[in-house]
């Protein structure tokens, strides 16, 4: 499994912010908070907007923004690479490890794109993920750790059950267990040392808030991840979810696929 940062150029960015940037406040806060130049569009794209039509209109903004950032996005390709390259065997071996299945001869092209996008989406199929030009060395490590657990995961699962990637994507119960599944995948001793995340943000807000009959979700599913092989917990816990969907469903907040 291999890692290559690379800097996409400002349309690409432009690309992915209008992705998000027609959808409610909740998602698009952090665009125009770390983006001020945009809010002169806020509220102008509804849902049916097309994605090429809302490129267009704010393609020149973001061409502003992107030049005025070009060499700090620059130096963060080297200083990312350089960061990654640095713990790559570690996070191999660890994967390894956890997964059961020697991940070094899977993955060796996976792309993470430095973008001016603070939502920073990932690409299942596509093997590309995206992260915010504004992180840290540590930070873009931390970003990478997850989002490789997401591919990781649900090469597994594709492995085991034989079905759709379509299928891992938001609003799909599969793709609730993988988003929930992370912190357990990554509270591991030795990601723990070289992941700023580690201590409550390895996977969303709402997971570690959730209650499950007056207990935590994550006790629950801590439990099943420390007594099961990996393949036995992706199916005990996909059952427990199942079993418990819509009390799941009713504390998710409405959010787009990540």
């Amino acid at each position: 499994m291999k890692l290559t940062y690379r800097d996409p150029g400002y349309e690409y960015s432009a690309r992915s912010i209008a992705e998000f940037i027609k959808q409610d406040e909740s998602r698009t806060a952090s665009i125009f908070h770390f983006l001020p130049e945009l809010s002169k569009f806020k509220g102008l794209f509804s849902r049916d907007t097309d994605n090429r039509d809302i490129v267009e209109e704010i393609l020149d903004t973001i061409a502003v923004l992107y030049k005025s950032n070009e060499q700090s996005i620059k130096g963060k390709v080297i200083s990312y690479q350089e960061h990654w390259d640095q713990h790559e065997k570690l996070v191999n071996d660890r994967f390894s490890s956890i997964f059961q299945y020697d991940t070094k001869g899977i993955f060796n092209n996976l792309v993470c794109n430095i973008t001016l996008n603070p939502i920073s989406p990932r690409y299942l199929k596509e093997g590309v993920f995206d992260v915010f030009y504004l992180n840290s060395d540590k930070g873009s490590l931390g970003s990478a750790l997850h989002e490789i657990a997401h591919y990781l995961w649900f090469h597994l699962w594709n492995k085991t059950y034989n079905d759709s990637y379509e299928q891992y994507e938001s609003p799909s119960l599969i793709w609730i267990l993988g988003e929930a599944v992370v912190e357990q995948i990554l509270n591991d001793e030795e990601f723990n040392k070289i992941n700023p995340y580690h201590k409550g943000e390895n996977a969303y807000s709402c997971f570690y808030n959730m209650m499950i009959d007056e207990t935590p979700l994550y006790d629950h599913l801590d439990a099943m991840y420390k007594s099961n092989s990996i393949d036995e917990f992706m199916e005990e816990s996909y059952r427990f979810m199942a079993e418990n969907e819509e009390k799941i469903r009713s504390q998710m907040p409405n959010r787009g696929s990540y």
